[in-house]
């Protein structure tokens, strides 16, 4: 008969009943989780072990997220945001302080649309009044049917 108890990694009730006068050794850490008096009962996942296999398994990222606001002038300072987009790291363009000056927003506007242009690149604005603006990097996917997020999704779609 399959022990139910170690088949899901826990340690098995009947195996570890322990008396009153008998102390459980090993309580100095300040670690509250499960305890056991044999270490092969449980793993810890705080352990080295299992951070080392993770950071294995799970690749490191290529790409990076360049979020641009007026400076102190009120302009946007975009020197450089081909180097970015080339590599392709995705650039955000926070227009939201400049709500106050329309006109100051346009120039903003059209100075970004004109780096997308020079880089043959499409802007995507984010929210309704165009003060939150998007350009994708070279080789990002970007949604525009379905609106869906992630790219998870988009990894599997022709």
């Amino acid at each position: 008969m399959v022990n139910l108890f170690k088949l899901l990694g826990l340690p098995d009730p009947k195996k570890n009943i322990v008396s009153e006068n008998t102390r459980v050794k090993n309580q100095t850490s300040a670690n509250p989780g499960p305890r056991s008096s044999s270490r092969a009962d449980f793993h810890d996942l705080g352990d080295t072990l299992w951070s080392e296999r993770t950071e294995r398994l799970i690749s490191q990222p290529q790409k990076n997220v360049v979020y641009v606001k007026p400076d102190k002038f009120q302009r946007i300072q975009l020197d450089g945001m081909e180097n970015e987009i080339i590599q392709g790291n995705m650039i955000l363009i926070d227009l939201t302080s400049l709500s106050h000056m329309p006109s100051q927003k346009e120039v903003c506007k059209r100075r970004v649309e004109s780096l997308g242009e020079i880089n043959n690149i499409p802007i995507f604005s984010l929210n309704e009044n165009d003060s939150l603006l998007m350009i994708p990097g070279l080789g990002m996917r970007v949604d525009t049917k379905k609106h869906r997020l992630g790219m998870e999704v988009l990894k599997h779609e022709p």
